[in-house]
């Protein structure tokens, strides 16, 4: 079993260079991504999962994202958060999970591919925002914050995570709160504890809690405080929730 592989810096820069010119937007339209082989790197402490790719359901983002968690499990957050690898896994590796689960370039529907392309396949930084948004990486993270190794199911609070694509990406990764995982553990217990309020409006209500959470934490260190002090300030504005 090999070890992990990763793009060069300087590489990942040229990818991005050469969508912006449009010299490979063609690439994204086979099924095989071509890059130079000679501008990657090796991670010493993670093992290549044989065929990932083929454990990834394009009709199932919690099962990708626990496949792929699984597979990059011994990942430091440092790693998880280095646009290096999530760029080489979406152009190498899971290439073809990629096309086809964001499928509008190759298929020819999209109205403008650069960007399109640009906001699936690549980094804008290592914010946890951007990391949550990426097709990859957003998975990868969606799980690491959310799984709870003292649970039966470790994987409980993570499906709740994923009952709706927005909740981690345009919700929790709109705020800082996004990054500290006892927030976002209080978070969907407070929810998993309190299901008949969130029966309508799950959107909506979701927005409400962490905005409220992210004032909180202009306030006070939010970093140092567990699940329990999150749920225990949600439950204070439990009768806002339910107005919504």
């Amino acid at each position: 079993m090999g070890k992990q592989l990763i793009f060069k810096d300087k590489y990942v820069q040229k990818l991005k260079n050469d969508l912006d010119s449009g010299s490979t937007l063609e690439f994204y339209k086979g099924n095989e991504f071509v890059y130079d082989k000679k501008q990657v790197l090796m991670l010493p402490n993670i093992e290549v999962t044989p065929d990932l790719v083929s454990q990834l359901d394009v009709n199932d983002d919690f099962k990708t994202a626990i496949s792929i968690y699984q597979a990059l499990k011994k990942l430091e957050p440092i790693q998880a958060s280095d646009r290096r690898l999530w760029v080489y896994l979406a152009h190498a590796d899971l290439y073809p999970y990629m096309v086809k689960r964001w499928a509008d370039v190759y298929e020819g529907k999209s109205s403008n591919p650069k960007k399109y392309i640009a906001d699936h396949w690549f980094l804008d930084s290592s914010a946890q925002s951007s990391l949550l948004r990426h097709a990859l990486a957003g998975l990868w993270w969606s799980v690491y914050l959310s799984v709870d190794d003292c649970k039966e199911d470790e994987y409980e609070l993570t499906r709740i995570l994923f009952r709706q694509l927005d909740f981690p990406t345009r919700t929790l990764g709109t705020y800082k709160l996004g990054r500290h995982k006892e927030a976002v553990l209080g978070i969907l217990e407070f929810i998993q504890e309190n299901e008949d309020l969130f029966k309508s409006k799950f959107e909506a209500k979701t927005r409400f809690v962490t905005k409220h959470l992210n004032v909180i934490g202009g306030v006070k260190p939010i970093s140092y405080y567990d699940r329990y002090f999150f749920k225990s300030e949600l439950e204070k504005v439990s009768n806002s929730i339910s107005s919504i």
